[in-house]
Order: structure tokens, then sequence, then C-alpha cells
């Protein structure tokens, strides 16, 4: 399939995620339902049409390619010596955590100590570990999407739990941007399974935003974390004073 083919389908997922008809389609292009949906089936788009119909999901032209280059990705799990490689190096680590959140190489030079020569180093490194595409004038393109998933208790998870879990909630979360809610409850198991549902979609949610400001100048933004975390769990001071035969395991 060509690259125009593979710009229409994705323009095609974006229409079904809103919820937008052909018929909707035609009534903004000012053409019949039956033209709208000949258009789409023989890809024939001029660039004016293109754009007219990215503008009903709030897309530009730009939005749809990146969209499309994503899916195209090929990385989708590194093996786990590239992991070990990452956690036994700070800079190289957290050079691969700003590049996947789209941070410039600019950037990067200009808010970390790190200088030319070694970003030289680290995004070679990024490039043979397939993270990145190393491309002239300091320009780099993921290989990698952005929720692409690290190997389960592996070393990246393992890093997180010795060392940025504790610190992350090292913190009164009173100050400004901050929030903390702890909730207990008594659920059935299928309100379980329904608040799960709830909270990978706010999940889902926290990365459009992430997404939608990548536009924004980097002063305006700030480095931003959501943990969410459920689980059937009693306080195992009161557990010890429950009667043995009324405990019970969630399956």
């Amino acid at each position: 399939m060509n690259q125009n083919n593979k710009l229409i389908d994705e323009l095609k997922i974006a229409l079904k995620e809103k919820c937008i008809t052909y018929k909707t389609i035609g009534i903004h292009l000012e053409l019949s339902e039956g033209s709208i949906k000949r258009i789409f089936s023989n890809y024939d788009f001029t660039l004016k049409r293109l754009e007219e119909i990215c503008s009903l999901v709030d897309l530009e032209l730009f939005d749809l390619l990146e969209r499309m280059k994503e899916k195209e990705l090929s990385t989708e799990i590194l093996p786990i010596k590239h992991e070990i490689e990452l956690v036994s190096d700070i800079e190289l680590l957290l050079t691969a955590h700003l590049l996947i959140n789209k941070w410039t190489v600019h950037q990067i030079l200009s808010n970390y100590q790190i200088d030319r020569l070694r970003m030289v180093q680290l995004l070679s490194k990024l490039d043979t570990m397939r993270i990145i595409d190393y491309l002239a004038g300091e320009r780099v393109r993921l290989k990698i999407s952005r929720n692409f998933t690290w190997i389960d208790k592996g070393p990246i998870q393992q890093f997180f739990n010795q060392n940025i879990e504790s610190e992350f909630f090292n913190c009164n979360f009173t100050s400004p941007g901050e929030i903390k809610l702890f909730i207990s409850g008594m659920l059935t198991k299928s309100s379980n399974a329904e608040m799960q549902r709830r909270i990978k979609k706010l999940a889902v949610s926290f990365d459009a935003l992430h997404k939608e400001n990548e536009q924004e100048i980097l002063s305006d933004k700030f480095g931003t974390s959501l943990v969410l975390a459920m689980r059937p769990w009693d306080i195992d001071l009161f557990d010890k004073l429950r009667k043995p035969e009324t405990r019970k395991t969630f399956k």
C-alpha cells in the first residue's frame, strides 16, 4: 500500500473515533453521501479536500501524518539487554525518556548538563538499540510509539519500583498541580471490572492531552506523572483481626 493510501486509511480511523459519518462529511463538503463513499473507496483526494475533512476531526495535515508514522513504528518491546543498558546509564535513560516524550535534541542540550560530544554518543547508542533513527543535523525519528511496552518485571520496571516510586510518593501532594486521593470501599467483581475500565479510559485521556500539548512551547510545560492503582485489599492490621473462616480470595 502506498503512503497516500495509508494516510487516507488513518483519516478513516480518525473519523470513526469521532463518530463522523460519510453523510456528515457530505454535508460539510456540500457533496452527496454516495460521492463521499466513492472518494474514499478510490482514494481520490485533492490536498484541499483532505484538509477540509481533517478539520472535522480537529487535525492538521501534519497531525494526520504523525499519526500514520506512529502506526508504522517497528519497535514494540526492547530486548532485555537494551533495558539493562538503559538503567545502567542515567544519561542514556534520560535522553531516551525525553525523546520518547517528543523533546528535540536542541532542547535536551539547552536544559541538561550533557555536552554535544556526549549527546552524539547517546544518540548513536539509541539508534543501535532501535529506539530512534539518528538523522543528519541532530534530528531524530522515533522508532517506538510513546506507549510501547517495557518488559514485565524487567529492568526498567524494577528500576521504577526501586528508585522512582518511593521518590514520587515522598510528597504531601498539597502544592499547586498536585493531588492525591485514597478511597476504599466494598465492590463486587463486576464493579471492580467497571472501575478498571474507567481507570484505563483516564490513562487514555492523559495521553491524549500529552499529544495535544506537543506543539506548545517547552517553557509552558512541566514534567507530569500520573499513577493509577487499584486492588482488592484489606489493611494488614485489620485483617489480622478477621475470623479465619471469613477470609476470601478475589478470583
